[in-house]
């Protein structure tokens, strides 16, 4: 093991060091270069120009481009788009000013490298001053007198800056009129500009931890100690040093009231984030809001839009949670809003930023599974307990027997390839990459920010890989003093090149370990690779079954995923008088998918599969999304008091369209889109469509606040949406909000003691809107398919696909918030404690119909479900005397999912015979039969079975060594379903409650710490009091001997009284269904889990000093997932079963998904 990892930190320090050594040498030629205007004066510096009635503005861009110098100003005092003319060939940059001067009224001082515009009002045109770089040195204190080590010290508008010592003492080069910011963890910045003294000592002032904070909401940005709302957020220095493949990974433990559940561990996976719990058996995924741009959700759970956002870029992400906070974004915002702001640039010199990891994954935990001899043994087992009790003897036509080529002694039998099955499955030590770089600046009138980026994973097991590229360009224009333009772009393309279809190819790692251990992979082992047989060895009727050969068909097949996504936006603001400010943007969502998939010809005689001899299959996707939205903000601040109203309408357009085409028994082994009509042999299959939708909306929100103290918000969406009937007026709805906040520490009353030093109470309410159901339910919608018949000949005509339901209604989610806010011991702690109470009424469900009316469902409002619970979030800093620095930040939340009422008549219903949704219980728990062990004897058995006790699932009765089913209830009387009491009968009846998919409770916990140049983090996150249907256990348990491999826990099974309580005995055929759905099958699936634990050290500032222009430096080795604490028995207990994002009955199903990979990462980052 010790080698092992030796062995994979060298390989990842080479690559990390290879690329440091590239991108070092980079850099280095690109800032070697020396500009026009160092150490020079605007007299030694020569330009040519041709400018004729320009504005001042491009004049002085084209000076700075040839010369090297900047210009600053106060756009308010210098009026920038007035026309001049200049023509100068080889002259100096001080005459060119001069005559300016002379021209605009103006005069220009140059200091240094900076050349600044003022109007002249001494009559002084031009002026060069060159200052001298004076050290500046002090020692920075805290209100107590102690030095503080780790204060940064920054010049400005600058990258250059120090970082004081143990004694809290600092140096650092600056000029006389630079201005230095002294900043630290948990006390105010302070800025301090430079005279012509040498010495600057400093005290800071400890701050209410994030209190001055701005936090990124609905149509704007609040002061955290304002908010009367309930909003989490995550900011871009705990995004930055995650070493994360996509923004949802950000959220994992971080936030109360927000759970994030990957649904399998391979490259692009989907993601399930639910807040504040389960408010509807459909689609649950919060609206996504990318810098104002609404991002599209895949509702059918297969791919997460979240991984076409590039994580370097995002500046923070903010979750609204509860109504006030979300109530702005209307019919979209019923399950949460998750707002991700991107970077964009700031004022000062051009900053460059690079960053890149390296790493490798692997799985942490497998089930293990039999040897050949287990298997055998097994199988022989079954076959002897099946012949016994059905009384078959050889020669009977129903005798169960070994294959001969399995007896002792044969060839057969001494080969044992499970090893071999699982190591040809995975891909050891996959690899996973990120590179990104940026480019970032800004003065008084523009910034920008633009950036790249490439993401490569291979997925754990073999032919799974995924590649991302990102591009964005964010920039903004300050066109005056009253009017500013910017907009926002990103592209990003996304491919997957996998073998086998199959979601998260979980099925390829489960399908392989579960193979019979004596098949061979391949016909040839000498030569590996799949015959037209995909790798039979002739003798599949060893195990009395015909099963696929996974392996060989991943070889051989191929299947892709391709996605675009282009996300943009462009904005207006103008002032129109102070305080009123009108706002207009546009924005789009444009995303095309494409997967085409093609199995080339095989025989199929071999193998059993009544399949062609290839097949050809290309599906292709696009949506466009539009919206329009325009908003009036007034702000005015008079006396004590201010208000903040906003008033805007809204509009958004849908359109989607879809092609999918497929051909088999091609001539050509590698036919393409255009072939599959013309050229294949079978008959083509062609299909599509098109859909549209669109909705309205008029939002308002006021904001009132007095002194700081005592807060108020209301807010009211208005919506109309093409999904609903226009009869009786269900198309629109109005959804209303109003929340509140009492800051009591601000209270002339209120005297800070020793415990509390901030104290905000706050309450809410409001409702939310969700048009959650399939597109027009009101009206008939038609499709060319099925055909119709007339005899042999099918005819092809518009068919209805619906039952119309004129009556369907909005989803009403109505939430209460009751909260407090402290900070502790002088805010060195921060405290929130929140209890909501969120109910969606009318919740949306497609019921099933009789087979009568030729549609298989239709939705229909059919009930009301509260989710109720606490959230808790702490937050602790403390800077030691040594220069240690410890942070810590935890959350814990709880929910009580409950469905409160259904429809009359209706009092339960389903998806299967596992799952049962009912009034008083939680959506979606496991439904199924509790046990109570194993049959030891059969006189135990007939001390049960008396006086017409049966079991109507196994008619030939249990026999000592089956599972011990227990009678729990019996049919009801009067319309009640069920008794409560028992009745003699094992059946259906006895089904019952076991267990829930929704945890009771989730927590994070992230500690930090650094000292000198040396930081530490590591995040634990866990759920707790939740059950997962182990469903690769029911399938890996079926003991009737043949057929697939089985867990090792098959040998525990019972073999005689006394053996086993807990796994029954091997007999063929099961004739007691010891295998159907009960408690043996739903486990505990709570975990702790070591989500990333980080090392980094910084290069300390005399050593980037001497690198020529880098600003930081910093190297860190990562690990994701690196424990994890439970009690479940599978894989991985951090299940979500796919389409589970869309259907929320059954999410809790262990099928054989890809785990979450261990991974080991090294990585650096860079700012020059």
């Amino acid at each position: 093991m010790k080698k092992y990892i030796r062995g994979q930190l060298i390989m990842l320090s080479k690559r990390l060091l290879y690329g440091f050594i590239f991108q070092l040498i980079f850099c280095t030629v690109l800032l070697a270069s020396n500009g026009n205007a160092q150490r020079k004066t605007i007299d030694q510096v020569n330009v040519t120009l041709s400018v004729n009635e320009s504005s001042l503005l491009q004049l002085f861009r084209k000076i700075e481009n040839q010369s090297g110098f900047e210009f600053s100003y106060n756009s308010e005092k210098i009026d920038l788009n007035q026309r001049v003319t200049a023509n100068a060939s080889k002259q100096s940059v001080y005459a060119v000013l001069e005559d300016l001067a002379k021209k605009t009224g103006l005069s220009f001082v140059q200091i240094n490298n900076n050349i600044h515009v003022k109007q002249n009002k001494n009559g002084t045109r031009v002026t060069i001053q060159v200052k001298q770089l004076v050290l500046i040195s002090g020692i920075v204190r805290d209100s107590n007198g102690e030095p503080l080590p780790g204060v940064t010290i920054l010049k400005e508008g600058t990258t250059q800056g120090t970082v004081s010592d143990l004694e809290g003492r600092y140096e650092i080069n600056a000029e006389e009129g630079d201005y230095l910011l002294f900043s630290f963890i948990g006390f105010d910045e302070q800025r301090v500009q430079v005279g012509n003294q040498n010495t600057i000592n400093i005290t800071l002032r400890e701050n209410a931890q994030n209190l001055e904070e701005v936090i990124v909401i609905g149509y704007g940005e609040k002061s955290r100690k304002l908010m009367t709302e309930s909003i989490g957020t995550v900011n871009s220095k705990e995004i930055t040093k995650l070493p994360i493949a996509s923004a949802d990974q950000s959220l994992q433990g971080r936030i109360s009231g927000v759970q994030v559940t990957s649904v399998d561990g391979t490259p692009g996976a989907p993601v399930s984030v639910r807040i504040r719990g389960v408010g509807t058996v459909g689609n649950t995924q919060p609206l996504f809001v990318v810098d104002g741009v609404p991002v599209g959700n895949n509702s059918d759970g297969v791919t997460n839009p979240l991984t076409t956002i590039n994580p370097s870029d995002i500046e923070s992400i903010s979750v609204l949670k509860d109504a006030s906070a979300a109530a702005v974004y209307g019919v979209r915002a019923a399950n949460g809003v998750v707002l991700i702001t991107t970077k964009r640039g700031k004022k000062g010199k051009p900053t460059v930023n690079f960053d890149a990891y390296y790493g490798v994954q692997k799985i942490a935990k497998f089930n293990e599974y039999n040897t050949t001899d287990e298997w055998i043994a097994l199988t022989q087992d079954a076959f002897d307990a099946a012949n016994v009790q059905n009384g078959f003897s050889p020669g009977d036509a129903s005798y169960q027997e070994l294959h001969p080529d399995l007896v002792s002694g044969s060839p057969i039998r001494n080969r044992s390839n499970e090893k071999n099955w699982k190591e040809e499955a995975l891909n050891k030590n996959a690899p996973i990459q990120n590179y990104n770089l940026s480019v970032s600046g800004g003065n008084d009138d523009y910034n920008y920010f633009v950036s790249g980026g490439y993401f490569a994973q291979e997925a754990t097991v073999q032919k799974w890989d995924l590649k991302r590229y990102n591009f964005r360009a964010n920039s903004d224009f300050k066109i005056n003093k009253r009017l500013k333009l910017g907009q926002t772009f990103t592209v990003s393309h996304q491919e997957i090149e996998r073998g086998m279809n199959g979601r998260g190819d979980g099925f390829l790692l489960q399908n392989s370990l579960t193979m019979p251990p004596f098949f061979n992979i391949y016909e040839d082992p000498s030569n590996p690779i799949p015959g037209n047989r995909y790798g039979y060895d002739g003798n599949s009727d060893l195990a009395g079954l015909t099963i696929a050969n996974q392996i060989g068909i991943n070889q051989i097949v191929q299947n892709n995923d391709r996605l675009t996504r282009m996300l943009g936006s462009i904005y207006g603001e103008f002032e129109i008088f102070k305080g009123l400010t009108y706002k207009s943007m546009v924005s789009v969502d444009y995303l095309t998918t494409r997967n085409d998939s093609w199995r080339p010809e095989y025989l199929v005689s071999e193998v059993g599969l009544n399949r062609p001899g290839n097949e050809f299959n290309d599906s292709r996707g696009e949506s466009v999304s539009q919206v329009f939205t325009n908003t009036l903000n007034y702000f005015k601040v008079f006396g004590n008091h201010s208000i903040d109203i906003l008033a805007g309408i809204e509009y958004q357009k849908n359109t989607n369209t879809s092609l999918a085409v497929r051909g088999s028994d091609f001539i050509s082994n590698a036919p393409d889109f255009y072939q599959v009509v013309k050229n294949g042999r079978g008959d083509p299959n062609v299909g599509g469509g098109a859909g549209q939708g669109s909705f309205v909306g008029y939002l308002g929100r006021a904001s009132y606040n007095f002194k700081d103290k005592y807060l108020l918000t209301g807010t009211i969406r208005r919506d109309g949406t093409s999904a609903f009937s226009p009869e009786n007026n269900r198309r629109w709805g109005t959804f209303p909000s109003f929340s509140a906040a009492w800051r009591v520490s601000q209270e002339d009353f209120f005297s800070e003691s020793g415990l509390i030093s901030e104290m905000k109470i706050r309450a809410s309410w409001g409702q939310l809107g969700n048009s959650n159901t399939t597109s027009y339910p009101h009206i008939f919608r038609v499709s060319t398919t099925p055909d119709y018949g007339s005899g042999s000949t099918t005819i092809q005509a518009p068919t209805p696909i619906n039952f119309v339901n004129k009556d369907v209604v909005w989803e009403t989610v109505e939430t209460i918030d009751f909260g407090v806010d402290l900070g502790l011991f002088d805010n060195k702690v921060d405290l929130l404690v929140t209890y909501y109470d969120r109910t969606t009424k009318d919740f949306l469900y497609s019921l099933p119909l009789p087979n009568i009316t030729g549609f298989g469902s239709t939705p229909v409002n059919l009930g009301s479900v509260s989710n109720k619970g606490i959230e808790i979030e702490i937050g602790y800093a403390k800077t030691f005397s040594n220069g240690l620095q410890l942070t810590l930040n935890g959350n814990f939340t709880t929910i009580k999912n409950r469905l409160e009422e259904l429809a009359p008549g209706i009092e339960e219903f389903s998806s299967n015979d596992a799952y049962r949704t009912a009034v008083g219980q939680p959506i979606g728990y496991f439904f199924g039969y509790k046990t109570d062990g194993i049959y030891q004897t059969q006189e135990e058995i007939d001390a049960i079975f008396t006086g017409g006790f049966e079991d109507k699932n196994a008619p030939q009765g249990p026999r000592a060594g089956d599972v011990k089913f227990l009678d729990v209830n019996g049919p009801g009387e009067e319309g009640a379903q069920f008794s409560g009491e028992p009745d003699g009968l094992i059946d259906f009846n006895d089904r019952t409650y076991l267990g829930k998919t929704i945890p009771t409770y989730f927590y994070g916990l992230n500690i930090g710490l650094n000292y000198k140049s040396f930081d530490f983090s590591m995040l634990w996150q866990g759920v707790g009091d939740v059950q997962v249907y182990n469903q690769v256990r029911q399938s890996n348990l079926n003991l009737t001997g043949g057929g697939r491999n089985m867990l090792v826990e098959s040998q525990e099974r019972w073999t005689g009284p006394g053996t086993s309580n807990s796994v029954p005995r091997a007999i063929s055929g099961d004739p007691n269904q010891n295998g159907r759905f009960s408690d043996r099958f739903v486990e505990d699936a709570g975990f702790l889990r070591l989500r990333n634990v980080q090392f980094g050290f910084s290069l300390p500032r005399n050593v980037l000093d001497k690198m020529n222009g880098f600003n930081t430096g910093r190297i860190y080795l990562a690990a994701s997932n690196l424990f994890t604490f439970t009690k479940y028995t599978g894989m991985d207990p951090e299940v979500m079963t796919y389409g589970s994002n869309s259907n929320q009955i059954g999410a809790g199903t262990d099928g054989g998904n890809m785990p979450q990979p261990r991974i080991v990462q090294m990585g650096i980052q860079l700012q020059f």
